[in-house]
């Protein structure tokens, strides 16, 4: 169930801060291209990224383990990109395949992955603080200070 509530917190992250993003530039571009039917294009590509980076770490919890976190963000960065250019350029056509848009489109896609890199961090360390004041506080209801 902590997984699931994980990696919804992925979904709805990224979904919220790609929007903002992509919503911003938009404006400064005076370009109003959100309609009902890009909303639903965006929430499935961010459901489609979500489901790939479960899938990829339960295939390297299995079979390599514990492994660095600069690769697990390099892993990360490919599949995103990989899933907005395929998905968002071709599929859905938000944008053109050319060197201009391919760069913009992996910049945006660095700055989503490291801010929802940033909010999961936050979470789980205040999971973790929340786990550690309980064990905490067990011990000292038991008897034992340390």
């Amino acid at each position: 169930m902590a997984r699931l509530k994980y990696y919804m917190n992925i979904f709805f992250s990224s979904y919220t801060i790609a929007s903002l993003i992509v919503a911003f530039i938009n404006t400064l571009n005076y370009s109003t291209s959100f309609g009902v039917e890009w909303i639903f294009q965006m929430a499935l590509l961010c459901f489609i990224i979500t489901i790939l980076m479960f899938i990829t770490d339960i295939v390297s919890e299995k079979f390599f383990g514990n492994i660095p976190v600069f690769v697990f963000i390099l892993i990360g960065l490919i599949e995103v990109s990989a899933c907005v250019l395929l998905m968002g350029g071709l599929w859905f056509e938000w944008f053109t395949l050319n060197v201009n848009w391919i760069s913009e489109v992996i910049v945006i896609d660095t700055v989503v992955y490291f801010s929802v890199f940033v909010i999961m961090f936050f979470q789980e360390k205040k999971s973790a603080e929340s786990i550690n004041k309980i064990i905490k506080n067990g011990r000292n209801k038991n008897g034992k200070d340390n």
